[in-house]
């Protein structure tokens, strides 16, 4: 697997940042790509409420997506699209589809708004120990091709060392890079034959079904109205 630095990119890309995860690196900072105007989204996996930027410290959009048992002071609430610093949470992080549509709305409110997109997704290997590496490749997958319809300059944290050689060679099929600190860093490889075969084994119709999932619900939920709620309670 060839690898490439954060230098040597250019947006937009989809990227996979390989790194061990105890280390941390000052390249996620390089792969924002940020010029100060943009819209930037990093999804978090955390058991509590991510530290809000302050808004007059920042140009352009901020999103913060955090996914796990958010700790919040209040109730559910819709995000507010028009606010420099946008929060969301999704509570379940077996739900991929659920993460699928929250990082759509980003992108969909943002493209709309002719915002140049960043993102940090942070980790795959937090996702990983919610769902198999089958439903997480795909779900990948389906969020790349996403993110490229918008034009967006994404990057995925990615220990290589927890997995096996073809898992870790399979998910490098999906991006237009895969980056670390340093290019002369080596990968262990797995041969075209045994990528093949894995990519036969994870086939793509759950992934078709996912894609039209993270369309489900592009725009922020709406309140229900008496009506909905009388018939859901006549259920």
């Amino acid at each position: 697997m060839e690898l490439s630095t954060p230098a040597a990119i250019d947006p937009p890309a989809n990227v996979l940042f390989v790194h061990p995860s105890c280390d941390e690196s000052a390249a996620c900072e390089q792969l924002g790509h940020d010029d100060g105007d943009a819209a930037h989204l990093t999804v978090t996996f955390a058991d509590e409420e991510p530290d809000c930027p302050d808004e007059e410290s920042i140009d352009g959009k901020r999103g913060l997506l955090t996914i796990g048992n958010v700790l919040t002071d209040g109730g559910e609430s819709v995000p507010d699209f028009t606010e420099p610093v946008v929060t969301d949470a999704v509570t379940d992080p077996t739900d991929l589809s659920e993460i699928g549509v929250a990082v759509s709305r980003f992108c969909k409110h943002w493209a709309d708004a002719d915002a140049e997109i960043t993102v940090c997704f942070d980790s795959l290997d937090a996702l990983l120990r919610h769902a198999s590496p089958k439903d997480v490749f795909q779900f990948a997958h389906v969020l790349t091709n996403r993110l490229s319809s918008v034009d967006a300059y994404a990057h995925f944290h990615f220990d290589p060392t927890r997995y096996e050689d073809r898992v870790v060679s399979t998910f490098g099929t999906i991006f237009d890079e895969v980056v670390a600190d340093d290019a002369d860093d080596s990968l262990p490889e797995a041969t075209d034959e045994e990528v093949a075969a894995l990519l036969a084994e994870w086939d793509e119709e759950s992934a078709i079904a996912l894609e039209s999932e993270f369309d489900s619900d592009p725009d922020p939920v709406s309140e229900a109205t008496d009506e909905d709620i009388a018939q859901t309670l006549g259920k």
